[in-house]
């Protein structure tokens, strides 16, 4: 299936604030290193990254993850420096 994201990067930034609400009610909890990290990538926008990769899925098959979430996700690991994944 081709990737669909009918709210783009709104969508994603409602997403994210409603999970740190829901897991973090103190925002005061976070560290201050990490709500930089958090703010620079609430106002990133990787949505542009669904169209350009939209060609390479196939119609078939399982409904995959967006090119914008997984590069999201990527940059992320780099930025807190994960270096693998259990």
């Amino acid at each position: 299936m081709i990737p669909f994201n009918p709210g783009g990067h709104h969508a994603y930034q409602h997403f994210l604030l409603s999970d740190l609400r829901k897991y973090y009610p103190d925002p005061d909890s976070i560290p201050i290193e990490t709500r930089e990290i958090l703010e620079k990538f609430y106002a990133m926008d990787l949505s542009e990254t669904d169209v350009i990769m939209k060609d390479r899925y196939s119609k078939f098959g399982p409904e995959p993850r967006l090119p914008s979430l997984m590069l999201c996700s990527y940059l992320l690991s780099l930025e807190f420096k994960i270096t693998s994944v259990p």
